[in-house]
């Protein structure tokens, strides 16, 4: 069952005084089993005292504990609160199963005591208090005996509020990080991982946390999978979730055992990647040189084949260098007597060189160097009274749902910039974009062609191409129809230059989530004549089965401020967005996502909504009479988002902010219009527009030949401006054969990559991108840029035929070059990001 909760979030100066007013009605006590005492978690973020975690919470509660509401309070270290009635809740989701209850908070970075308890209305039925549980750096360390207890002096943490943490693989708990650290292998010695911790807490203002699995005495081939080390590896890795990097200390037994260079190299990637399969997740893996250990053997020769493998492994994508110790000497040394590696002196000089390695990895760029992300929205709606898009004959608003807008992502680098904006459109015409682009531009220095503008492909939006194409050209026009062609474009480039102007600093996550409940179907149905056709229900005889897949992956890019606070999230899926109908103005199903991402985080988030590549995808199961609504779509698209968002290991951060921005244009040929075609078309628009019996398929091909022969003539057969609305075009009039469409490629980093793709681009061309794209999360939009393609369909799909290919301007073999043209930008970028990374 699922029950409501009550969080609230405290920094409190002494558990003492809080515990002494706590307990007075001394409730039954809670079981939790998740976080530990003393548990540090992965922050996402890496600025100095920011971040945050999704902290799992998990125990079980007394008997007859059901349907209870629930309180959490953070407890801190710079405020007292005397009384519980000063607390501010908010609601938190918790479930109730067979006595044992789970949920996830959202907690910031720092040192946290967490009081939890459950009440049923007449006054509190259990709580319990877990003493200091932590958002801030955790570190896993592996290797051999410099990375375990094998030195003189047994070191303490001396952070004054103890932030430095262990976590013991025996009992499964976490402790203090003193000395002898909590390693498998028993060592009772010193380590250098408490002074270590101590410069990072204070560096980084965040607790730490050290995960060692380290066991003296071992050679890389006893960490190979199958053997007795790498199962503990491959464990601790599961069990955090999340770790910043894994700090690699080993060489000395290759050294003894005269392992050659290449088969060190070979043996440590295995062993990586073997864990990294094992975790779920990737993190850096920093290599330290302690090869030598001059009271167990003189060996310079074989020191020489371990570090030169070390050094090959560091240009391996995933390897960084990590400190050399082996430049530690004198003083720095363990005697013969002791046989250990460190003095006390050296063990501190060793963290010193450990903490200037990894401040050199993660944590030294400058704000002024970083990526900065803005988001903004901007109202769109048109009046009542002005032309709705979607279909084939004439419909004027008569009110309105829920409104239009322009949403709007900016992105400004140190050496680029480039920015998105998504509206609440049929599509985006060539004239609308180049003038958007142009205003935009001047007003922000992103370059125009660093601008991409999509379509949701709202069916109750504006029909706005032929008011456009008036105002542009200063012609006559009604002045409602024509005050809202500037405020159109004015609300667009508006939101752009909000988005630009507010970018900051900001944590970036990406990844994908799978819609498991059915809201998308693929509308077109191979038949057993071997034609295609579409919108036949599959309890149709003639059915044989489905013509293609669906999508069903949400890709996913979440921008917060650096605590953590959510702005913004730009979902990305492939679904036709016509299922409102009716004459009032709608969003249609976006609408309903950011509803529900609104209610779940904050009231000012923005949600921008790409529509991925659905061509032939609606949302009418074939196999069913009912037909899902927009509010049933996106609500279940909002809430598939929601509970990724709330996963603690659902969105992965950036491994690096790197902007890189590629465009290109290219020229799909058009399809036929000549005079015979023409004079066809126009006897079919007239029957239609005296509502006369026409048949649809040769209505929406008479609609498409006129607006081609605009296209492709400079003195066209028809007067095409008296013909049609949508498709009218002053930057594309005459053209000629080919029509240009410009391609756009945003990639942040190794990890993410946003395409924007001209037309309504069938299912299978978008998973073609995304297979072969060299980015982790990859996200395809379509309608971008340049509606006058129509629909796109694969080559395959035009010897089928039906509607989307009746509703084609291009040519057969579009499809395919507009994938090739993708995955060369993608490319190109990829090979930018990782130059840039060099």
């Amino acid at each position: 069952m699922t029950i409501r909760c009550l969080l609230q979030v405290w920094m409190l100066v002494g558990f003492g005084a809080w515990l002494s007013v706590v307990t007075a009605a001394e409730p039954a006590k809670l079981v939790v089993t998740s976080p530990k005492p003393h548990q540090i978690f992965q922050r996402h973020g890496t600025a100095p005292g920011t971040g945050y975690a999704m902290v799992p919470i998990e125990g079980e509660v007394p008997a007859g504990a059901e349907n209870l509401e629930w309180s959490y309070a953070l407890l801190g270290s710079t405020q007292l609160f005397k009384n519980t009635s000063d607390f501010v809740f908010q609601p938190l989701a918790m479930a109730i199963r067979e006595g044992r209850f789970n949920g996830t908070i959202r907690m910031p970075a720092g040192y946290f005591q967490i009081y939890l308890k459950c009440h049923n209305g007449t006054g509190d039925v259990a709580a319990t208090l877990i003493t200091y549980v932590g958002v801030g750096e955790v570190f896993v360390i592996a290797g051999q005996s410099y990375a375990t207890n094998t030195n003189d002096e047994k070191l303490a943490v001396t952070d004054k509020s103890a932030r430095v943490t262990a976590f013991n693989t025996a009992t499964g708990q976490w402790q203090i990080a003193n000395d002898p650290q909590p390693t498998p292998d028993g060592s009772d010695g010193g380590s250098i991982w408490p002074p270590l911790g101590d410069a990072l807490a204070d560096h980084l203002q965040v607790p730490v946390g050290f995960v060692n699995v380290a066991w003296g005495g071992t050679s890389s081939k006893q960490w190979l999978p199958g053997g007795t080390l790498h199962p503990r590896l491959a464990a601790v890795g599961q069990q955090l979730g999340n770790c910043r990097a894994v700090l690699w200390q080993q060489g000395e037994s290759d050294v003894i055992e005269k392992t050659p260079t290449e088969t060190y190299v070979e043996n440590v990637r295995t062993i990586r990647d073997a864990a990294f399969a094992q975790w779920g997740y990737s993190v850096p893996w920093l290599l330290a040189k302690s090869t030598h250990h001059p009271t167990v053997y003189n060996d310079p020769e074989g020191e020489g084949r371990i570090r030169s493998a070390i050094d090959a492994l560091t240009k391996l994508p995933g390897f960084r260098p990590g400190p050399d110790t082996d430049t530690l000497q004198g003083e720095n040394r363990g005697d013969i007597k002791s046989r250990r590696h460190f003095t006390g002196v050296g063990q501190k000089r060793a963290a010193e060189m450990w903490l200037a390695a990894i401040k050199a990895e993660f944590f030294t760029s400058a704000p002024a160097d970083s990526l900065k992300v803005g988001v903004a929205e901007a109202d769109i709606t048109p009046p009542i009274g002005f032309p709705m898009a979607g279909y084939y004959h004439e419909r004027l608003a008569e009110g309105e749902i829920d409104p239009l807008k322009a949403k709007a992502i900016a992105f400004v680098g140190p050496q680029s910039s480039g920015a998105l904006v998504v509206c609440d459109l049929i599509g985006i015409a060539t004239d609308l974009k180049n003038e958007v682009r142009k205003r935009a531009s001047e007003k922000t220095g992103i370059p125009p062609e660093n601008i991409g503008i999509s379509a949701t492909h709202s069916h109750t939006a504006p029909d706005y191409m032929k008011e456009l194409y008036l105002r542009l050209g200063n012609e006559p026009q009604e002045k409602l129809r024509a005050d809202y062609i500037d405020k159109l474009i004015g609300g667009i480039v508006d939101a752009i230059v909000e988005a630009h102007k507010s970018a900051e600093p900001s944590l970036i996550e990406s990844g994908s989530a799978i819609q498991e409940f059915p809201v998308s179907f693929n509308r077109r149905s191979i038949m057993t004549d071997g034609t295609t056709r579409t919108w036949i229900g599959h309890d149709d005889p003639r059915v044989v089965r489905a013509a293609g897949p669906i999508d069903p992956e949400i890709a996913l890019v979440t921008v917060r401020n650096l605590d953590g606070t959510p702005r913004g999230v730009l979902s990305n899926f492939a679904l036709h967005l016509d299922t409102v109908g009716g004459a009032k103005w709608s969003a249609d199903y976006p609408f309903f996502i950011e509803r529900v991402l609104r209610q779940s985080t904050s009231s000012s988030l923005i949600s921008i909504f790409g529509n991925g590549c659905c061509g032939d995808i609606n949302h009418v199961n074939p196999k069913s009479k009912v037909r899902n609504t927009a509010d049933i779509i996106g609500t279940s698209l909002g809430n598939t988002i929601d509970r990724q968002l709330k996963n603690p290991a659902g969105l992965k951060p950036l491994s690096r902010s790197d902007l890189v921005v590629k465009s290109t244009t290219i020229q799909l040929a058009l399809q036929s219009a000549d005079k015979e075609e023409i004079d066809k078309a126009l006897v079919i628009l007239d029957k239609a527009r005296k509502k006369e019996p026409v048949d649809f398929f040769d209505h929406v091909t008479a609609y498409k030949k006129v607006m081609i022969d605009g296209l492709r003539h400079k003195t066209p057969h028809a007067n095409t401006r008296e013909q049609i609305t949508w498709g009218l075009s002053r930057s594309l009039a005459g053209i000629g054969e080919t029509i240009p469409v410009d391609m756009t490629v945003f990639a942040l980093g190794p990890d993410v990559a946003i395409i924007a793709l001209p037309g309504e681009v069938f299912v299978d061309l978008g998973l073609a991108i995304k297979r072969n794209s060299p980015f982790r999360t990859t996200l395809v939009i379509e309608l971008s840029n340049c509606v006058e393609t129509i629909y796109v369909p694969t080559r395959a799909a035009y010897a089928g035929g039906s509607y989307e290919v009746t509703n084609s301007s291009t040519m057969p073999g579009s499809g395919e070059l507009i994938v090739e043209t993708a995955l060369k930008l993608l490319d190109e970028a990829a090979r930018e990001q990782q130059s840039s990374a060099n």
